[in-house]
């Protein structure tokens, strides 16, 4: 079920509304139930993946814990871990790995699957894959209760794209009370309502900009055709797309936990505002960023170790980030060259920079070069391939002439900027508290134009939908 769909502006408030008015107990077995009628929207076949996925990992988690083996409970987590993987592997991987035989050797070493890949399969593998390894070390106690562990990987907000939540944070939320509140509804719901604008009527036009350009996957667009502007605007505008699609998910994911009275970490704080790769991924995908670096990057040796090889572990863990993404080398470029920019932050220094001893134009300086770092890594991410990549990097460094584009979807990146401007200098939550009316009938206004934006147009993919 999308996000910006007529089907979730009904679905959410009657879920909502339902959960609040029941007993705790009943609350986690509805809430279960919607988050696969949620997830079956899509396909219940596929859903049976999950079914698996959760039973392994909680039998496993249990295993792990009333064991006093050591030998037992590290069987028990590799095999988690290989189950988890192997499924991942499966539906993501497997076609992808064929594929670079192929080109490498000039044959394909098995049949080509062309399996679908299950919505939100790496986001729910990463959750269940913490859950195990928490309890492994100790630092959190196996779930008692069937129920809750379900409950914790196919809760509907966060279910399909994240956040990737940590069952620290969630498990126990689901035996607090919460009772129906004013505040925390209007709270969720506006954040909500910010998360679909931006989601329609920013990251769409902008999409509908960069695929001008770009192309699509499937039917890509010839670099040579377009000048350089022409080229760097569109790289530019995929730069907000994402970011705006993206933090669009998170924020309504946030906001729906929020309406019933649940907490989802938050994902995004303004990366493009950063002044070092450090920096922006310390602000961009706050929850797979923290991820990676809990479980892979401080396992690797982090940099507990010499320079050499703390070096090797930043790069490793985003090359592997990366792959995380998708099954193609731009996604492994993309992660390489971020692994490459912290590992050289590290080298010079840069990754311990106080912003509060810095003044205006170093800021603003640090801010411009990382910005257009990461704009550099964009292209590769969303590139068809490397060569593709390589020959529009190219054409933007030699000033290429070629066709123009229309500057015209940027009247709503404006409007975006003008409002997270007030944002952080304005408390429109409590402005809404304090003027009810007001902000019901702005919130109505909303709406209104929300709905005609959905059910006039055909709903688009959130990027991350099916990773």
């Amino acid at each position: 079920m999308l996000f910006n769909s007529i089907h979730y502006l009904v679905f959410l408030p009657v879920v909502t509304a339902i959960y609040l008015s029941l007993p705790l107990r009943i609350r986690r077995v509805f809430l279960l139930a919607c988050g696969f009628y949620f997830y079956g929207v899509f396909s219940w076949k596929l859903s049976l993946l999950m079914v698996w996925s959760t039973l392994q990992d909680y039998y496993a988690a249990r295993i792990i814990e009333r064991s006093t083996r050591p030998s037992v409970r590290r069987a028990a987590l590799a095999a988690s871990i290989i189950g988890n993987l192997s499924i991942l592997g499966t539906f993501k991987y497997l076609d992808f790995i064929n594929h670079s035989i192929a080109d490498a050797l000039g044959w394909h070493p098995w049949p080509i699957l062309n399996l679908v890949l299950p919505l939100g399969i790496s986001f729910y593998t990463f959750e269940a894959m913490s859950y195990v390894i928490d309890v492994y070390r100790g630092d959190l106690k196996a779930c008692d209760s069937m129920l809750d562990y379900g409950l914790f990987i196919t809760f509907f907000p966060h279910l399909v794209a994240g956040p990737i939540m940590r069952a620290r944070d969630m498990l126990p939320q689901f035996h607090e009370m919460h009772e129906p509140n004013g505040e925390r509804m209007l709270s969720g719901a506006l954040l909500c309502i910010w998360g679909l604008l931006k989601k329609v009527l920013v990251a769409d036009p902008m999409g509908r900009m960069v695929e001008s350009v770009y192309g699509t996957i499937a039917a890509p667009i010839s670099p040579g055709e377009f000048s350089s502007s022409a080229l760097l605007l569109a790289t530019y505008a995929f730069a907000l797309q994402i970011y705006c699609d993206f933090s669009a998910y998170s924020d309504i994911a946030i906001g729906s936990a929020r309406m019933m009275g649940l907490r989802i970490m938050q994902n995004f704080d303004a990366p493009y505002l950063a002044i070092s790769i450090r920096d922006f991924w310390r602000r961009w995908h706050i929850s797979l960023s923290t991820w990676l670096r809990d479980y892979l990057y401080i396992p690797l040796g982090g940099s507990r170790i010499s320079e050499p090889r703390t070096y090797l572990n930043l790069i490793v863990t985003m090359l592997l980030g990366g792959l995380w993404h998708g099954a193609n080398w731009t996604f492994v470029v993309w992660g390489g060259l971020h692994g490459l920019y912290l590992a050289v932050e590290r080298v010079l220094g840069v990754d311990t920079l106080d912003r509060a001893r810095m003044g205006m134009l170093e800021k603003w300086l640090r801010g411009v070069l990382t910005f257009h770092l990461v704009c550099l890594a964009w292209v590769f991410f969303r590139a068809p391939t490397a060569a593709y990549a390589f020959e529009l990097i190219w054409r933007v460094v030699t000033l290429a002439d070629g066709a123009a584009i229309s500057y015209a979807p940027l009247v709503g990146v404006l409007l975006l900027v003008a409002v997270q401007i007030a944002k952080r200098r304005v408390d429109f939550g409590a402005i809404a508290l304090r003027y009810p009316n007001m902000s019901r009938w702005a919130a109505y206004a909303c709406i209104v134009v929300l709905v005609r934006a959905i059910a006039t147009s055909p709903s688009v993919e959130f990027i991350y939908f099916q990773f």
